[in-house]
């Protein structure tokens, strides 16, 4: 999270049709995509790479890993779930 300024934020409802894509390149820096509906993120680097970047790169990884775990859990447990709190 961003210390002290302003954050927006975008609530995606996955769909059917959502995904994730991710694309390396050799002459550019890789590009992750999320799909949701009519709405498209894409997340991009600048060209120069810094430590923060693998770092968040990694903290991407390891968040999505734990919520793929939560849903799949959910979903082997009936599949129904309240809205967040």
């Amino acid at each position: 999270m961003m210390a002290g300024g302003r954050m927006s934020a975008l609530s995606l409802p996955i769909e059917s049709r959502s995904g994730a894509e991710f694309r390396a390149y050799t002459r550019r820096t890789p590009v992750f995509t999320l799909n949701a509906g009519r709405v498209l993120v894409s997340l991009t680097l600048p060209e120069r790479l810094r430590a923060e970047h693998v770092e968040f790169a990694r903290s991407l990884a390891e968040q999505a890993a734990a919520y793929a775990v939560e849903v799949e859990r959910l979903y082997r447990n009936g599949g129904s779930v309240g809205r967040a709190a």
